[in-house]
């Protein structure tokens, strides 16, 4: 059984039993501790910080923490927040249990949890916990100018990234992360040019190198193959983005090509995977000589477009056979036992299968099976 929470213990004084619900209270539960508030008592109570910011009730209906054989908790007069101020260190105004209690986000953002406690105050913007964090961002828009400024303008904030604690800003440029964002902007700060809006993809081709084990007199024998017009993202985007990709972003595409191949490489310690003629283009064409010279050469070429076109004809073979043999078996059903005799599941599969015409043929079918079935004789009995 959970110990009672302080909420519960002033209830009990009061007078409440278990079988009661007080106002603004959940029923009775002994594993939460006996009463909890319900999410509009919560709504309207007002809580404060250690160093005195004021916070809505509501920010406490998600769950609590529990630690160090503490549930921090609104029914215990005690829910924590994450502290506004993102200070590196402790805080003496903060409860001694939660002096350690911190969460690194990284090395520029070190969050602590802050205890609040119940307050009659009654609740107003200023000197609360969202005009402190509105603060803080506030901070972050005047150091993301500096930063502006520093880069002569030729910095992305959506890949950019603000340390409250350490109050700096960090900023990278990846085309990858572009795509992935893509079409959320339509100019590039980096670039300093706008995003054409003609779509295409970055392709490149695939390396393959192994040992084939001989068998017998057979010695090894090495393996190569190539297939060729990969794509490396899994949807179009502006060609502005893919030809950044190639000529800036080439180290994390070839290891995102890479990652596709990790488990063959794994399974197979003598597979050596190369990653070839990275380009960015609004499809892919075929060099039929260079195919030609790749084959006379010994080795295998394949195109990714014929084999995702042969992996969706087996996989539509594999559905139209599979239907034709759920068609086949409502069909016997109705040869076997009438329209009438099936339960309302055959039926709904009949009549999804199979039009009414067709219906209506079986069962007329299965009518003249049974008037050519004879009856069964049955031997009569004296006794």
């Amino acid at each position: 059984m959970k110990e009672l929470n302080e909420l519960t213990r002033r209830l009990l004084a009061e007078g409440y039993t278990p079988e009661d619900t007080p106002p603004g209270t959940c029923e009775y539960k002994s594993y939460y501790g006996g009463w909890t508030y319900t999410s509009q008592a919560l709504n309207q109570m007002v809580f404060e910080t250690p160093c005195g910011l004021l916070v809505r009730g509501s920010r406490f209906t998600n769950g609590y923490l529990a630690s160090r054989g503490v549930d921090w908790r609104p029914e215990n007069d005690n829910p924590v927040i994450p502290c506004p101020r993102f200070a590196s260190g402790p805080c003496s105004l903060r409860h001694p249990l939660l002096q350690t209690e911190k969460l690194c986000c990284g090395p520029d953002d070190v969050v602590y949890q802050c205890d609040c406690h119940p307050t009659d105050r009654p609740y107003t913007y200023e000197g609360s916990l969202d005009e402190a964090h509105k603060r803080v961002w506030q901070e972050s828009d005047e150091l993301w100018k500096a930063v502006e400024t520093a880069h002569n303008g030729r910095v992305c904030r959506h890949q950019s990234r603000y340390g409250r604690t350490s109050k700096t800003w960090t900023t990278y440029y990846s085309p990858m992360e572009c795509a992935r964002l893509w079409p959320s902007c339509s100019h590039c700060s980096v670039l300093e040019k706008d995003l054409v809006p003609q779509k295409g993809n970055v392709f490149y081709d695939v390396k393959r190198t192994w040992t084939e084990k001989g068998t017998g007199l057979f010695p090894d024998e090495e393996r190569v193959s190539i297939e060729k017009g990969c794509k490396l993202l899994e949807k179009t985007v502006s060609m502005t983005i893919c030809e950044a990709i190639v000529r800036y972003g080439r180290q994390d595409a070839e290891q995102r090509a890479m990652g596709r191949y990790q488990r063959a490489m794994f399974f197979d310690p003598t597979l050596k995977i190369e990653v070839l003629n990275l380009r960015a283009a609004r499809m892919d064409t075929r060099d039929i000589l260079l195919d030609l010279q790749d084959v006379a050469n010994g080795i295998q070429v394949t195109h990714a477009a014929d084999s995702l076109k042969a992996a969706k004809a087996q996989k539509k073979a594999r559905r139209e056979a599979a239907k034709k043999q759920r068609i086949r078996k409502v069909e016997q059903m109705l040869l076997t036992c009438g329209w009438n005799g099936l339960d309302d599941l055959w039926r709904r599969r009949a009549e999804k299968l199979l039009d009414d015409q067709r219906i209506d043929e079986l069962h007329l079918q299965w009518k003249a099976a049974q008037a050519q079935t004879p009856p069964e004789e049955t031997q009569i009995r004296l006794f």
